[in-house]
């Protein structure tokens, strides 16, 4: 049975593109009470890299897959303003 967590933090670094097709993203999120999640973003891929940036504030909903990593399934990055 899949457990969904959700979580809070800032983005540690511009997400990475790990693999082109489909796409899948790598993003390092600094949780609040410190401790650094390394997460996949498969769903909304293109969508997550437009809208994220260093430092950005962000909630995320996922899992953890049968490797450990973190997988995100929905997400909410804070607006920047400029």
């Amino acid at each position: 049975m899949t457990r969904f967590i959700n979580l809070t933090g800032t983005l540690v670094t511009e997400p990475k593109v790990i693999k082109q097709v489909p796409t899948m993203l790598y993003v390092p999120i600094l949780t609040v009470d410190g401790q650094t999640i390394h997460c996949l973003v498969v769903l909304h891929a293109l969508d997550f890299l437009y809208r994220a940036r260093a430092n950005a504030k962000i909630a995320v909903y996922g899992h953890y897959n049968q490797r450990h990593q973190f997988v995100i399934n929905k997400y909410f990055v804070q607006a920047q303003v400029s």
